[in-house]
């Protein structure tokens, strides 16, 4: 079920602005960019890039925005710059509800290496403009292309999804977001936060790491309740992460 959900929404990423991710130095050359006009109800999202050297650059790009858990666009095509061009190469017209959390981010490949990125989070929440720089591409992209699949996974550490359905459900979800991010905790599968119903009208947390169940308990809307349980739910999926890392290394070893 999980997989699913995350197969037809997701597997986006949030990129940051920041300019590396650990060696990897990007917009050195070719940047990428991020600007959106609201008008009316629509919010035109336009995707560009900026060739700053004195050559001509062959290059693919690969965009994305979701709303919430729900993926609404995606675009992926090959793309010429001339030395010093900037030129928009994809461009997205939505309507975005005020309360409605948008992430928007694009890639820059030369030779099917990430070159340029930026990313724009839309309704964010407080603090999230600290997280760490993170990409997450869909499963079935990364299958498809072979060659660029050890760089997506190593960019794509650190992220955490929701699908969650009421206030206390989202406050848990955005505390255990930072405290997952500040913790540094460098997974290599994908996190999500879901929130189901449960029996009397009660909802209940569940959190996988791939397909993997993790950590589920009864939601209870008291705060110290919910800090609590990000505190405990943290420690397991760290504790989960070094189990299969372990787990992993012993395999290949053996």
């Amino acid at each position: 079920m999980l997989n699913s959900l995350l197969i037809s929404s997701i597997f986006l990423l949030c990129l940051l602005l920041s300019s590396s991710v650990g060696a990897q130095i990007f917009n050195n050359e070719v940047e990428a960019e991020i600007n959106i006009e609201s008008e009316n109800i629509l919010t035109d999202i336009v995707f560009s890039a900026y060739n700053k050297t004195s050559l001509k650059k062959s290059l693919r790009y690969r965009a994305m925005i979701v709303k919430n858990s729900d993926q609404t666009y995606e675009d992926e095509q090959y793309f010429i710059l001339e030395p010093g061009e900037r030129k928009n190469i994809s461009k997205a017209s939505l309507a975005l509800e005020e309360d409605q959390r948008t992430v928007v981010f694009v890639l820059i490949y030369e030779d099917e290496k990430a070159i340029g990125k930026d990313r724009l989070v839309i309704n964010g929440f407080d603090g999230e403009d600290d997280m760490k720089p993170k990409v997450v591409q869909q499963n079935s992209i990364l299958q498809e292309n072979g060659r660029t699949v050890s760089q997506d996974i190593d960019l794509m550490t650190g992220m955490v999804f929701e699908n969650t359905k009421t206030k206390p459900g989202r406050d848990f979800y955005q505390k255990f977001y930072l405290e997952y991010n500040n913790n540094n905790i460098k997974g290599n599968e994908i996190v999500k936060v879901d929130e189901v119903l449960a029996i009397g009208g009660n909802t209940q947390i569940k959190i996988y790491a791939g397909d993997n169940l993790v950590v589920q308990f009864f939601l209870n809307p008291r705060s110290s309740y919910i800090n609590e349980m990000v505190n405990q739910s943290i420690a397991r999926v760290h504790q989960y992460f070094i189990q299969t890392k372990a787990i992993n290394q012993n395999t290949i070893q053996y």
